[in-house]
Protein backbone atom coordinates (compact mmCIF):
# COMPACT_ATOMS: atom_id res chain seq x y z
CA UNK A 1 0.00 0.00 0.00
CA UNK A 2 2.77 2.38 0.94
CA UNK A 3 5.31 1.66 -1.51
CA UNK A 4 5.07 4.53 -3.67
CA UNK A 5 4.75 6.95 -0.49
CA UNK A 6 8.58 6.96 -0.11
CA UNK A 7 9.37 8.01 -4.42
CA UNK A 8 6.94 10.69 -4.12
CA UNK A 9 8.29 11.78 -0.88
CA UNK A 10 11.76 12.09 -2.65
CA UNK A 11 10.06 13.84 -5.55
CA UNK A 12 8.16 16.74 -3.61
CA UNK A 13 11.68 16.99 -2.01
CA UNK A 14 12.97 17.80 -4.93
CA UNK A 15 9.89 20.18 -6.45
CA UNK A 16 10.39 21.67 -3.36
CA UNK A 17 14.16 22.10 -3.47
CA UNK A 18 13.61 23.50 -7.47
CA UNK A 19 11.18 25.75 -6.81
CA UNK A 20 13.05 27.46 -3.81
CA UNK A 21 16.24 27.57 -6.19
CA UNK A 22 14.09 29.42 -8.97
CA UNK A 23 12.75 31.67 -6.86
CA UNK A 24 15.78 32.83 -5.58
CA UNK A 25 17.17 32.33 -9.30
CA UNK A 26 13.81 34.84 -10.24
CA UNK A 27 14.76 37.31 -7.98
CA UNK A 28 18.64 37.15 -9.17
CA UNK A 29 17.65 37.83 -12.44
CA UNK A 30 14.76 40.46 -12.48
CA UNK A 31 16.17 42.80 -9.53
CA UNK A 32 17.43 45.29 -12.28
CA UNK A 33 13.31 45.46 -13.16
CA UNK A 34 12.87 45.34 -9.21
CA UNK A 35 10.95 42.26 -9.80
CA UNK A 36 10.59 39.68 -6.95
CA UNK A 37 9.31 36.43 -7.91
CA UNK A 38 6.16 36.84 -6.92
CA UNK A 39 5.77 39.71 -8.60
CA UNK A 40 7.06 37.74 -11.37
CA UNK A 41 4.64 35.47 -10.79
CA UNK A 42 0.92 37.89 -10.97
CA UNK A 43 2.54 39.52 -14.24
CA UNK A 44 3.18 36.36 -16.22
CA UNK A 45 -0.43 35.17 -15.26
CA UNK A 46 -1.95 38.48 -16.33
CA UNK A 47 0.39 37.67 -19.32
CA UNK A 48 -0.92 34.21 -19.92
CA UNK A 49 -4.47 35.02 -19.07
CA UNK A 50 -5.23 37.95 -19.75
CA UNK A 51 -7.46 40.76 -17.27
CA UNK A 52 -7.96 38.45 -13.76
CA UNK A 53 -9.20 39.26 -10.38
CA UNK A 54 -7.59 38.93 -7.18
CA UNK A 55 -9.65 36.18 -5.63
CA UNK A 56 -9.19 33.86 -9.35
CA UNK A 57 -5.50 35.03 -8.77
CA UNK A 58 -5.45 34.09 -4.72
CA UNK A 59 -7.62 30.82 -5.57
CA UNK A 60 -4.50 29.65 -8.43
CA UNK A 61 -1.84 30.22 -6.02
CA UNK A 62 -3.54 28.88 -2.76
CA UNK A 63 -3.35 31.94 -1.08
CA UNK A 64 -5.52 34.40 0.49
CA UNK A 65 -6.63 37.40 -1.62
CA UNK A 66 -5.39 39.93 1.26
CA UNK A 67 -1.09 38.09 0.34
CA UNK A 68 -2.48 39.00 -3.98
CA UNK A 69 -4.11 42.46 -3.60
CA UNK A 70 -0.84 43.77 -1.85
CA UNK A 71 1.27 42.73 -4.26
CA UNK A 72 -1.03 44.18 -6.44
CA UNK A 73 -1.54 47.11 -4.60
CA UNK A 74 2.66 47.83 -5.72
CA UNK A 75 2.74 46.60 -9.32
CA UNK A 76 -0.13 48.93 -9.59
CA UNK A 77 2.29 51.72 -7.73
CA UNK A 78 4.73 50.85 -10.43
CA UNK A 79 2.44 51.95 -13.17
CA UNK A 80 2.61 47.86 -14.46
CA UNK A 81 -0.93 47.32 -13.67
CA UNK A 82 -4.35 48.91 -13.82
CA UNK A 83 -7.62 47.75 -12.54
CA UNK A 84 -10.56 47.25 -15.31
CA UNK A 85 -14.13 46.27 -14.99
CA UNK A 86 -14.99 42.41 -14.18
CA UNK A 87 -18.43 41.79 -15.74
CA UNK A 88 -18.90 38.67 -13.75
CA UNK A 89 -18.53 40.85 -10.29
CA UNK A 90 -19.77 44.60 -9.23
CA UNK A 91 -16.38 45.26 -6.77
CA UNK A 92 -13.75 42.74 -7.46
CA UNK A 93 -12.18 44.46 -10.52
CA UNK A 94 -10.46 42.63 -13.18
CA UNK A 95 -6.36 43.83 -12.98
CA UNK A 96 -4.58 44.06 -16.34
CA UNK A 97 -0.82 44.62 -17.38
CA UNK A 98 -0.35 48.54 -18.86
CA UNK A 99 1.60 48.80 -21.47
CA UNK A 100 4.30 49.63 -19.24
CA UNK A 101 4.18 46.05 -17.63
CA UNK A 102 3.57 44.45 -21.00
CA UNK A 103 7.27 45.88 -21.73
CA UNK A 104 8.43 45.07 -18.21
CA UNK A 105 6.99 41.32 -18.86
CA UNK A 106 8.96 40.74 -22.56
CA UNK A 107 12.10 41.87 -20.97
CA UNK A 108 11.72 39.27 -18.19
CA UNK A 109 11.02 36.69 -20.68
CA UNK A 110 13.89 37.61 -23.20
CA UNK A 111 16.17 37.75 -19.60
CA UNK A 112 15.03 33.73 -18.83
CA UNK A 113 15.58 33.23 -22.23
CA UNK A 114 18.73 34.64 -22.02
CA UNK A 115 19.80 32.73 -18.91
CA UNK A 116 18.35 29.03 -20.21
CA UNK A 117 21.21 29.61 -23.40
CA UNK A 118 23.93 30.83 -21.39
CA UNK A 119 23.67 27.89 -18.94
CA UNK A 120 22.08 25.08 -20.93
CA UNK A 121 19.61 22.82 -20.10
CA UNK A 122 20.30 18.95 -19.03
CA UNK A 123 17.40 17.80 -20.85
CA UNK A 124 15.97 17.93 -24.59
CA UNK A 125 13.31 19.77 -25.30
CA UNK A 126 10.90 16.48 -25.77
CA UNK A 127 11.80 15.17 -21.78
CA UNK A 128 11.04 18.54 -20.46
CA UNK A 129 7.78 18.55 -22.01
CA UNK A 130 6.90 15.05 -20.92
CA UNK A 131 8.39 16.13 -17.46
CA UNK A 132 5.84 18.88 -17.57
CA UNK A 133 3.11 16.09 -18.41
CA UNK A 134 3.91 13.96 -15.65
CA UNK A 135 4.01 16.73 -13.39
CA UNK A 136 0.69 18.54 -14.61
CA UNK A 137 -1.01 14.91 -14.24
CA UNK A 138 0.14 14.52 -10.73
CA UNK A 139 -1.18 17.99 -9.92
CA UNK A 140 -4.59 17.67 -11.36
CA UNK A 141 -4.71 14.43 -9.12
CA UNK A 142 -3.79 16.53 -6.17
CA UNK A 143 -6.81 19.12 -6.95
CA UNK A 144 -9.32 16.42 -7.94
CA UNK A 145 -8.59 14.87 -3.94
CA UNK A 146 -8.74 18.34 -2.33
Amino acid sequence: MYELAAPYQELYEEIRKLHNRLRWLGDQVHAEDGQTSAKRSLLISLHRDGPTPVPELARERLVSRQIIQTQMNLLQEEGLVTPRVNPRHKRSKCLALTRKGRDVVERMLAREAALLEDIGSPLTAEEVLVTANHLSTIRKHLEAGF
